[in-house]
């Protein structure tokens, strides 16, 4: 079993609200278009399917959203949309810290995968790029 390093949870507020907030938009401009073309029959018809959709969509697509930094690799699941992610250490080929995001860019294909630090308080990100900057300082000194 791995030591975790650093082990970060996103809170459901930044998460969730803002794709369900979009999403419920999304609907309500699909009720009016049904609405202006069909009267309440088609526009309550089109609202009841919108917003049933959705709350199946958020039934099954709702978790926890985390990143965390182990021995092993690094991996996480930043929204509601996003599924869960996993890199192993022996992958990556480079990390770049950006303001808001972090790359990790991946040996054989030079792919480039981005984690969000939005959903991450400050302090938080700041421990999490400790955690990979030891985690890797302690890899290379093993390897040696």
């Amino acid at each position: 079993m791995s030591e975790v390093a650093f082990y970060g949870e996103i809170p459901k507020s930044k998460a969730e609200i803002p794709a369900l907030v979009i999403s419920g938009i999304g609907v309500l401009v699909i009720f009016a278009f049904h609405y202006g073309f069909f009267g309440w029959l088609g526009g309550g018809l089109a609202l009841f399917v919108g917003f049933t959709l959705l709350f199946a969509i958020y039934q099954k697509r709702k978790g926890d959203y985390f990143f965390k930094v182990d021995d092993e690799g690094v991996s996480w699941r930043e929204h509601i949309f996003s599924s869960y992610k996993y890199i192993p250490w022996q992958y990556i080929q480079r990390i770049d810290y950006l303001n808001f995001e972090i790359n990790f860019m991946l040996k054989e294909t030079a792919q480039v995968v981005s984690f969000a630090t939005s959903g991450l308080s400050e302090e938080d990100t700041e421990k999490m790029k400790k955690a990979i900057s030891d985690t890797l300082k302690n890899r290379i000194e093993n390897e040696k």
